[in-house]
């Protein structure tokens, strides 16, 4: 690229540049890129071939292990460049190194590896809602592409291997890191008696309860706000949950996101802010176990589920409702959000229902008194 071009950009936007320049012309390059075979299972050998290429070039894996909901993780990482990007959400669920994995999610960028991933097989036409490719979604795979952050999500189900890549890792949104392997996690999860849902979770250690609502309901700000009290935090966006054998919550993410201007409601948070300097752009996110280890939790038994609801009224309470109306909130974001989702997510989510009450909670003014009321709530139960 001309000296000239590059005048005016910072120099992030400068190493980027170069970057996709440089990837650019090795795309160009004999060698690096065969014909794909667009069979499902063959599309998916040719990726996992890739990284191993990839995790050549980088010098070896690098390993790191994870557990929640009975199962532990291994992320095989081609390389370091991804790491900080993807881990920090998962930190609280560090585990011990095993040699036999439930799942093992291979991690890689193209930039750090100088390893071009090879064409997709499928056209513009192909994309679905959530990411979804239209007939790769079948058998023992799932794929998903998400042109908006360039990351790609492939999950075989009959190996319990997926990988992830993304051409930079320097070009991941910030909600990628708040809420990493998303899709796979819920493809697998899915497929081994867990549901993942967006919904908050907060509790004590001998129950808690479901936080549930659409995007700005206030699940994020009545999560948060329990770290200044005496409930554990299980999420804030996305937990997983079982009723085998009695309704269960388990930590994914150890994150938060507020929206920006919501920062000064939570004081107590500030040496968790994770992007101070992109605040015009970005929610507010937050990598809480750093600072709270005693408050996060890796799961507790649901006692009852709550949908928040903004009043402007000054006091905080609780209205029972019905499951039916709690299904109407808690059903569409979830579904809507995760590729895949559809009769069997409904099914677990109205089972959950079936066995736990359900409750709007009006947030008053002081949102201080919100942790009281659910403390209240779980003393009934």
């Amino acid at each position: 690229m001309e000296l000239t071009k590059l005048v005016g950009l910072g120099l992030n936007q400068i190493f980027l540049t170069v970057m996709d320049n440089i990837i650019d012309q090795l795309c160009k390059t004999d060698g690096l890129i065969t014909p794909v075979d667009t069979r499902p299972q063959s599309f998916f050998n040719s990726i996992y071939q890739t990284f191993q290429r990839a995790e050549k070039v980088a010098g070896g894996p690098k390993n790191r292990f994870y557990s929640t909901g009975g199962y532990n993780i291994k992320l095989r990482f081609a390389g370091s460049a991804l790491i900080p990007f993807i881990t920090p959400a998962l930190e609280h669920l560090s585990s011990q190194p095993t040699s036999s994995p439930s799942l093992t999610v291979c991690l890689w960028d193209s930039a750090s590896t100088r390893t071009i991933m090879p064409p997709p097989p499928w056209s513009m036409d192909d994309y679905i809602t959530r990411g979804e490719i239209r007939s790769y979604n079948e058998g023992s795979i799932r794929t998903s592409y998400y042109p908006g952050s360039g990351v790609l999500n492939i999950l075989n189900i009959n190996l319990n291997v997926a990988v992830y890549w993304i051409r930079n890792a320097y070009q991941i949104p910030y909600y990628e890191s708040g809420s990493p392997l998303l899709p796979i996690l819920h493809w697998w999860m899915c497929n081994h008696g867990r549901q993942l849902v967006h919904a908050g979770a907060v509790g004590t250690a001998k129950g808690g309860v479901l936080l549930i609502g659409k995007a700005g309901s206030g699940k994020s700000t009545m999560a948060l706000v329990c770290l200044n009290s005496e409930l554990l935090y299980v999420s804030d966006d996305y937990c997983l949950i079982t009723t085998n054998p009695e309704p269960y919550a388990y930590s994914m993410y150890n994150s938060g996101k507020v929206n920006a201007e919501d920062i000064k409601r939570f004081p107590f948070l500030a040496q968790s802010l994770s992007n101070p300097s992109r605040l015009e752009t970005e929610k507010a996110l937050y990598f809480l176990y750093k600072h709270f280890p005693d408050k996060i939790s890796t799961g507790f038994p649901i006692r009852a589920i709550l949908l928040p609801r903004v009043t402007g009224f000054p006091l905080t309470r609780l209205k029972r409702i019905s499951s039916s109306a709690c299904l109407l909130a808690l059903a569409p974001s979830t579904i809507f959000q995760l590729p895949g989702a559809g009769h069997k997510t409904l099914e677990s989510l109205s089972e959950i229902l079936k066995q736990v009450p359900c409750y709007i909670l009006e947030m008053g003014n002081d949102i201080s008194k919100i942790p009281y009321a659910i403390l209240s709530l779980l003393s009934e139960h």
